[in-house]
């Protein structure tokens, strides 16, 4: 009981006090993923894709690429060959340089935290994109800021996680950090602040003004013969990213994570992970 009580004031006055895995600590570790990330785009891409919507030709389009990673949306719309200028926007730098190799005109890299970046932006986007980056930001002050930098008729496509994405996960990561307490350096909310699918992201947006264009859900389950390279997938996707920060000395406690991942996710004798989505695109009026 003791214990119990000890864990949960730790945590509490962890949030009180906003010890938390921070913008910071998650830029941290996707300038470490960037070297992985193919990994993500090559089993989840084809989701993103349905995103990119068709251009007309007969204009020029000012597009802002939010949280663009390594700019796999910016790389699709080039190869369309449609009249852009793209503005894409990042808060990791090593995520950004595999985006400077293109070295293209229609394409202005900017490194900076996305919510500074649309506070100060005087201009207007006609398209904007936004891939699996919400649980990093507050929709309540991103979506308004959304709206601030496009045009009327302006659209936004989005792709993003939903609840009920990495099932299990958060249980796994409180067993060990309880089991675990002195090596605890700084809580994260694992659960993240996610809509209630493709239902919840809609409401969400139209407090803002937005419309549904089109919308879906989705789900994609990856399966792995041995615990460790679930966990491995997480971490070098970035689908966990973050939770290495929890530990003083993550190597320290991997073992942890791995007998808990052995329990909770043991699926026909192999180890399987979901991750939950919405996608779709929206607009203004």
């Amino acid at each position: 009981m003791f214990k119990t009580i000890k864990f949960l004031v730790k945590l509490a006055l962890s949030f009180m006090k906003k010890e938390v895995v921070n913008k910071e600590d998650y830029r941290t570790e996707y300038n470490k993923v960037s070297r992985t990330y193919g990994r993500w785009l090559d089993k989840m891409s084809r989701f993103t894709d349905e995103i990119v919507m068709p251009l007309e030709s007969n204009q020029t389009y000012k597009i802002l690429d939010f949280a663009c990673g390594t700019g796999y949306i910016t790389r699709k719309l080039l190869e369309k060959n449609a009249n852009v200028e793209i503005a894409a926007v990042d808060y990791s730098e090593n995520m950004l340089e595999h985006l400077r190799l293109l070295k293209n005109d229609k394409v202005s890299v900017v490194h900076s935290d996305g919510i500074k970046f649309l506070e100060s932006a005087n201009e207007k986007f006609d398209v904007v994109f936004f891939g699996w980056a919400l649980p990093y930001f507050n929709h309540k002050k991103l979506f308004p800021l959304f709206k601030k930098v496009m045009k009327a008729g302006g659209k936004l496509g989005i792709i993003c996680n939903v609840e009920g994405t990495l099932s299990r996960l958060e249980d796994i990561f409180l067993k060990v950090m309880y089991n675990n307490q002195d090596e605890i350096a700084k809580p994260m909310s694992i659960g993240f602040n996610l809509p209630a699918g493709s239902a919840g992201l809609e409401n969400w947006l139209k407090k803002y003004g937005f419309e549904k264009v089109k919308l879906s859900d989705g789900e994609v389950k990856v399966s792995f013969e041995r615990a460790e390279d679930l966990l491995d997938w997480l971490n070098e996707t970035g689908a966990a990213a973050g939770t290495k920060r929890i530990f003083k000395e993550y190597e320290k406690i991997r073992e942890d994570l791995i007998e808990a991942i052995k329990i909770e996710k043991r699926v026909n004798e192999k180890y399987e992970i979901n991750h939950k989505f919405a996608y779709g695109i929206f607009k203004l009026p």
